[in-house]
């Protein structure tokens, strides 16, 4: 037996909705899973060993995430046992892109090891928005940055958004899990069209002040009616925790994706320390234990290397 290639793969989390931005927003974070994949010489079915996040639960077989992505990449070009050992930074289930990020590198790993026609960028991203479901996370995952996502009939398409350059994200990542399924049905068939309309203008505003630095609507436009009030009870300290990240100099919070984790948006400096140690406070009174980070946005999306 021996390595005929490797692959070495790298992919920022995710914060998808922003608030507001309901399955259209997303913005990449600087916290990544790192992913080797080993082509070896015999035939065989792939294998998973991963460290870190997910360890112990996540499938060791082809019923991984990453195992079933690259399978779509490569297309039974060839049959090689693969071997992928992952290092996973970006925890599970908490609204931080976990899925999108197995999915993009398992993607972006198959493509590489096939010689002739790789995938490109837009090819990956069609692809992982498609696995997925939903393109909010796979769009940052892939580009980096922040990414507003359109869906027109089947075809899915992105556009960058330029994030001012003193904007950090602070997450405040409780001890529990939220499966993305749990809470996509807590949310209602249809709602009133002037939800939607407030949403809508808050988008609209939010994209704005993100590129722009406009520090003082960002708390306006972070807020959302489509999602969050459904989802709030599945979190305990949901609203306490975003009253003490905007008390503590958030300049606005929301729900990350789906949760569990929570996000505060603020200007880089010594204030985002303590607005992640505001919303740990406020998740402790209510007896849920959590970790802060305060992460820099990814200006750069999957990276490969062999």
């Amino acid at each position: 037996m021996s390595v005929l290639r490797r692959v070495r793969v790298r992919v920022p989390a995710s914060t998808s909705n922003l608030g507001p931005g309901f399955d259209c927003l997303g913005m990449a974070l600087g916290l990544y899973n790192d992913l080797v994949v080993e082509m070896h010489s015999e035939d065989g079915p792939s294998v998973v060993a991963v460290r870190g996040e997910g360890a112990g639960s996540l499938p060791s077989d082809e019923k991984n995430l990453m195992v079933q992505a690259a399978a779509r990449a490569i297309a039974g070009r060839f049959k090689n046992r693969l071997v992928f050992k992952a290092v996973n930074r970006i925890p599970l289930a908490r609204g931080l892109g976990s899925s999108a990020a197995a999915i993009v590198a398992g993607l972006a790993a198959g493509s590489r090891l096939v010689r002739r026609g790789p995938l490109d960028r837009e090819q990956i991203f069609a692809r992982a928005a498609e696995l997925e479901g939903h393109p909010d996370n796979a769009a940052p995952a892939v580009f980096g940055g922040v990414s507003v996502c359109v869906k027109d009939g089947a075809s899915m398409s992105r556009f960058a958004l330029r994030p001012h350059r003193d904007l950090v994200a602070v997450l405040c990542i409780p001890n529990f899990e939220l499966a993305t399924a749990k809470a996509r049905a807590a949310l209602p068939r249809t709602v009133p069209r002037a939800t939607a309309v407030a949403n809508i203008s808050r988008a609209l505003l939010l994209a704005s002040a993100i590129e722009r630095g406009r520090w003082d609507d960002l708390a306006c436009a972070m807020e959302d009616s489509l999602h969050q009030p459904y989802r709030a009870p599945l979190i305990p300290g949901f609203s306490e925790v975003l009253a003490a990240a905007r008390a503590a100099g958030a300049c606005g919070a929301a729900l990350s994706g789906s949760g569990s984790a929570m996000l505060a948006l603020c200007r880089r400096g010594p204030r985002a320390a303590a607005i992640g140690a505001a919303m740990r406070r406020a998740f402790a009174a209510r007896r849920v234990a959590s970790r802060a980070v305060v992460l820099p946005i990814a200006r750069q999306g999957v990276s490969v290397q062999e």
